[in-house]
């Protein structure tokens, strides 16, 4: 048995025993459907002041928009009036079975379910059990891959101010490796890749206080940040989850949030006499975010971003009420900031647009054309529409985004691995290189309210770095985040200079909830991908069935 079971029986042994929850300040993962209903709705003007810009939320913030649709129900389609349903059974928690006192019935019941679930009027309490069993097959190597993943999750709130979770969960694979690693959690796993054990594994866990207009968390779950619809720019689910400390203040018109983030950097090996010993330098995030909502259907919003490492915190860097710009040229200069400007407009029913541009050492002195190829001018902006009902037929959304990645972004001068905007050899935002452009598109239909289908289509175009047959580069266009300049090479980069690489990607993504917490689903992914004159097609089916219980 996993170390990481061990502890998650222990917990759930002991708080078996607790008579402990009707609070909900519990957060709901940022990956639930049910943000996506939200944005839907928002966009179709059934809800009001719904922003997804930063997620997750609290389960009491979910249930209030879901309270504030059904009072509008009437605006809905059939199928969004069933799905509102099941939805607010889900976070309302009207009707939910306690699988221990109603077994075995209850597993087969379709209402939220609990392996064990206890709440008053001021304690939520809840175990839930996670499996999911994953079978991929990769058109490349023509061969399958499968892994049966298993864990648990404990929630608990207090008051509807304060709650907890903790979630851990392990697999173990079958098959194939190489197939295995289309799924993005594989490539990521230290022990799967290190230690070349069938297995791997993976924990989240937070401690929130919720009161009045503050919240304030400690923990370790997904945190998803930007505007756009269908990539985004400042964090996303590209990289590993990392450990935080969060702070979000909403009052009226105006919001900030604030994240201090411990990242990972590559370890490496150093020799002490005739021993290695194995190290791993800091490394560090901080974001900030002031949001203004001058009116219902615009929103706008200026961040600042710091990547820093190599040396203990720094207390200014945990002050969200400083300029970290003028802060870090104080400390001597030594990371890598970001500054970042974004707004959605809403210029009618069922039809919303978005625009985002992020700087990487802002120079105005080099904006002008004789200059605007310098490495100091790495930036990426991103603008996209979502469109709805009533512009489009019910039951659909459409999403359009194009997003270009100026040469040499996300990297610094002379660190290759600290000051990149990364975690553990991840971008932290879009999983595209620098040097490139990609024109997106995603379409959702909800089938029926337990049956949704997703398409997407991306158009990528990268200029990439150039190497010798050995793999040594030999000519740096800005094309590769983990390769910064330096005294020794070209400062500038035409926009897609180098090996030009272009990628067709489709993915169509089916999803069913044949009963309330039990999940269907089947994916196909396709690259096309040509570089260098010649094609190449790669590609990969998935089916899985997961038992997720009350989310």
């Amino acid at each position: 048995m996993q170390i990481t079971t061990k502890y998650l029986l222990i917990i759930l042994v002991l708080f078996s025993f607790v008579k402990l929850s009707k609070a909900q300040s519990e957060n709901i993962p940022a990956d639930n459907f049910v943000y996506s209903f939200l944005k839907k709705m928002q966009v179709q003007g059934v809800l009001e002041n719904y922003s997804d810009i930063i997620l997750s939320l609290s389960r009491k913030e979910i249930t209030a928009k879901l309270d504030e649709i059904k009072s509008k129900e009437n605006f809905l389609s059939d199928n969004e009036k069933y799905l509102l349903e099941r939805y607010l059974l889900k976070f309302n928690q009207e009707k939910y079975q306690d699988i221990l006192s109603n077994f075995p019935g209850s597993i087969i019941d379709d209402n939220p379910k609990y392996l064990y679930f206890y709440r008053d009027s001021l304690i939520t309490f809840r175990i839930n059990p996670y499996f999911e069993l994953t079978s991929i097959y990769d058109t490349k190597i023509k061969s399958t891959g499968s892994f049966f993943n298993y864990g648990g999750r404990l929630s608990a709130s207090y008051n509807e101010w304060l709650a907890f979770e903790v979630k851990g969960t392990n697999a173990n694979v079958f098959g194939n490796r190489l197939a295995i690693s289309n799924d993005k959690r594989v490539p990521q796993s230290f022990t799967f890749n290190h230690t070349g054990i069938n297995f791997f594994d993976e924990t989240e866990g937070y401690i929130k206080i919720n009161k009045s207009i503050f919240d304030v968390e400690f923990g370790r779950e997904r945190i998803l940040w930007g505007t756009g619809y269908l990539n985004k720019t400042v964090l996303s689910d590209n990289p590993q989850m990392f450990d935080f400390l969060k702070i979000g203040i909403k009052y009226k018109k105006l919001s900030y949030d604030f994240i201090h983030g411990w990242l990972v950097q590559s370890a490496y090996y150093r020799a002490i006499d005739s021993f290695l010993t194995k190290e791993k330098q800091s490394k560090y995030i901080a974001i900030s975010r002031l949001g203004y909502q001058p009116i219902n259907n615009l929103s706008l919003g200026i961040s600042q971003i710091i990547i820093y490492g190599n040396r203990p915190f720094e207390a200014a860097y945990l002050n969200p009420f400083l300029f970290w710009e003028s802060a870090q040229r104080s400390l001597n200069d030594l990371d890598n900031s970001f500054l970042t400007l974004d707004s959605r407009f809403k210029p009618m029913d069922g039809l919303e647009l978005n625009a985002g541009i992020m700087f990487d050492d802002l120079n105005f002195d080099k904006f002008s054309k004789s200059q605007w190829s310098n490495y100091s001018n790495g930036l990426i902006w991103q603008s996209g529409a979502y469109l709805t009902s009533p512009l489009m037929p019910s039951n659909i959304n459409l999403k359009l985004e194009y997003q270009q990645i100026r040469p040499y972004m996300f990297s610094h001068p002379g660190y290759p691995d600290v000051l990149s905007y990364s975690n553990n050899g991840y971008l932290l935002g879009v999983s595209q290189q620098p040097n490139s452009a990609m024109l997106s598109l995603g379409l959702e239909y909800l089938i029926t309210s337990r049956l949704n289908i997703n398409f997407r289509y991306d158009y990528y175009l990268h200029g990439s770095n150039r190497y010798d047959s050995t793999g040594k580069l030999i000519e740096n266009v800005g094309g590769n985040f983990n390769e910064a300049t330096s005294f020794f090479v070209s400062t500038t980069a035409n926009f897609l200079d180098g090996e030009l690489e272009t990628i067709n990607n489709f993915k169509v993504d089916l999803n069913y909830e044949f009963l309330s917490g039990y999940y269907l689903s089947f994916m196909y992914n396709n690259n096309n991908i040509n570089f260098k004159g010649e094609n190449e097609t790669e590609g990969y089916f998935l089916a899985s069935i997961k038992l997720l219980f009350d989310y």
